[in-house]
């Protein structure tokens, strides 16, 4: 590979570095949007057999404070993950995980 082709990679790399947290929550958001109706299938599976009363109540604190609180735990270690990445590999594996998660938003109909 030309000098230049890879000093244009490692610099174009650079400019992802300072939003690494920023694209981690945007893929942990991403991820939790497209899986946030198995999540929600799963937990209505499990309380199936509660009172009406209970089931809205925790469905309410699932999505009030659930969700929230994944993307509050996950985001640091999916930023600590993309951290590790070199600049030359920073925005290609960024660009294939939004992909991917693009492609099974496809695959279950919410694209």
């Amino acid at each position: 590979m030309p000098d230049f082709l890879y000093q244009l990679l490692l610099d174009w790399g650079a400019l992802f570095r300072p939003y690494v947290r920023d694209i981690a929550l945007a893929l942990v958001a991403t991820a939790l949007v497209v899986f946030g109706d198995n999540i929600n299938a799963f937990v209505r599976r499990q309380t199936l057999t509660l009172h009406f009363i209970w089931r809205t109540l925790i469905f309410i604190l699932l999505c009030a404070f659930g969700y929230g609180a994944l993307t509050i735990f996950l985001t640091p270690l999916v930023a600590a993950q993309l951290a590790k990445l070199t600049n030359l590999w920073l925005p290609w594996i960024t660009l294939a995980i939004f992909i991917m998660l693009a492609l099974l938003a496809q695959r279950k109909r919410q694209l």
